[in-house]
This record gives structure tokens, C-alpha cells and sequence, in this order.
């Protein structure tokens, strides 16, 4: 199992993540720590941790070349079956990377997307936690997903599926047989990009209903820039992944009128 961490001027709360990740009860793990190009003090973190835990690995970037660039560079060096992705600012329950990998080998899927919890200033504001633990709730209830659920939950603005990373897991052997890697590009929604890009070269998709990932939005993050900033490249991005679920569907229809004819 990879664990892909891309790190940029978060000294704050890298600490914190990392220690998160160390204490994962599912131990088999490889912690890439990409380093791009941070000014403050965030690699004495990734140092510290490399030296104490010989799981963790960290990469240094020369300068800041984007957060698609760090983690293109860590899937480049990544060994693990599977691939979780988490950012430094967030940190993980003890049993994020168990969840994942049991519901990925019990069921054989593709791929697993769990619900998150967001926190802003230190403060818990959602949480489906306890409630994804109710069998009556059927939103949040585990279940599988066809490909158009998931990419459904992907582009909608709500719902715990949406285009994020770091609550879904992906298989290695996907991600390299079809070249996979982050576009460099874009600035933003490049998270979503990828996850449509994989997607649609799978099959089987699962909602595990685990909420162990802790999601933080603070003034740094990347959420809180203005909106208006930040619609070109949305834009791009939504237009991207709208034309490659076109394509596929386009596919699927000419098949089903193959079919009956």
C-alpha cells in the first residue's frame, strides 16, 4: 500500500498528519512524502519522520512545481498495490487505510470511495461518522455503485463521493497500465480529472460508509481562494471530465444499439 502525501508549506499541520498516518493499524504501508519546494519548515518534519519509521520516504522537490507534480512524482517511485492519497494538512483515524483495503480485497472492487469529515478553525462543522454506522440510513449505508452513480456522486457539488482523493482508493496496476499521472496544467479540480480518468477505465465501485478521514479548510487552503480566481480553471477542468464521460457514454449507447439490432 502507497501512501502519497505532496507537501507544500505546511509545517502547521504535518506533524500532526504524519503522525496520524504512522498510526495506521494496517502497518503495510509506504509513506511517499513530496517535499515541493516548501519554504518554511516542513522538511525537518519529513525528515524526522524518514528517520524513525522506515516507511517513510521523502522527495524533495529543487522548486514549487504544483501539487499534480508531487504527486506525479511520488506514483513514479510508488510500489504499493494500491494507492491512497492524502494531503498534509488533513490527518486520519487509525483505521483509515484497514477500512479501505478490507473493502477493496473482500469485494474485489476497482475501486472504494468512503464518506469525510470536514473540520474548519479546529472545529468539527460535518460529520456522517456515526451515522454511516446506522443500517436504516440508506444514503449513507455501504452498497455498491455502478460507474454512472460514481460518476454522478463525482460531479455533483454535495454528497460524499464528490471528486476528492483522499476518501477513495486506487489500484497501482490501473494507474500504471494506462499511464495515468496528474495533468500539470491544470490548477484546479485536477484531483476530479484523475478520479474520472480512472474511472472510466474500471468497473466495480463501493461505498464503504467508513468516515475516517478528517478533511481541514482553514485560510490556506486551497477552497478558501476567491471563487472568482478560481472559475477559469474550474471551467477547464468540469469541461475536461464532462467530454470524457461524453465519450464513454456515447460508447455505451452505440453498443446498446448494436446489441439490438
Amino acid at each position: 500500500m502507497s501512501v502519497i502525501i505532496p507537501i507544500y508549506n505546511q509545517m502547521e499541520y504535518l506533524p500532526r498528519c504524519l503522525a496520524s498516518v504512522a498510526r495506521q493499524t494496517y502497518r503495510n504501508i509506504e509513506v511517499i512524502m513530496v517535499n515541493d519546494g516548501s519554504s518554511d519548515e516542513s522538511q525537518i518534519a519529513m525528515d524526522a519522520f524518514e528517520r524513525i519509521d522506515r516507511r517513510f520516504h521523502a522527495i524533495s522537490h529543487d522548486r514549487n512545481r504544483g501539487v499534480s507534480a508531487a504527486r506525479n512524482t511520488a506514483l513514479a517511485v510508488a510500489r504499493g498495490k494500491y494507492a491512497l492519497f492524502v494531503d498534509g494538512d488533513d490527518w486520519l483515524e487509525d483505521s483509515y487505510v484497514e477500512h479501505f483495503v478490507t473493502a477493496m480485497i473482500d469485494g474485489g472492487y476497482d475501486l472504494v470511495v468512503n464518506p469525510y469529515i470536514t473540520e474548519r478553525d479546529s472545529s468539527r462543522i460535518f460529520s456522517d461518522k456515526d451515522n454511516a454506522r446506522v443500517p436504516s440510513d440508506r444514503k449513507l449505508a455501504p452498497r455498491e455503485l455502478t460507474r454512472r452513480q460514481f460518476l454522478d456522486g463525482v460531479r455533483s457539488p454535495i454528497g460524499q463521493v464528490r471528486g476528492y482523493l483522499w476518501n477513495k482508493i486506487y489500484r497501482m496496476d490501473i494507474i500504471n497500465s494506462y499511464r495515468l499521472r496528474f495533468d500539470t496544467e491544470v490548477s484546479m479540480m485536477e484531483d476530479e480529472l484523475f478520479t474520472v480518468e480512472y474511472a472510466v477505465r474500471v468497473q466495480s465501485f463501493y461505498y464503504g460508509g467508513c468516515a475516517d478521514y478528517h478533511y481541514v479548510t482553514h485560510a490556506g487552503s486551497a477552497t478558501t481562494e476567491s471563487p472568482v480566481k478560481m472559475l477559469p480553471q474550474q471551467l477547464l477542468s468540469l469541461h475536461r471530465v464532462n467530454r470524457i464521460i461524453a465519450a464513454i457514454d456515447h460508447g455505451e449507447s452505440e453498443a446498446e444499439g448494436e446489441t439490438e439490432a
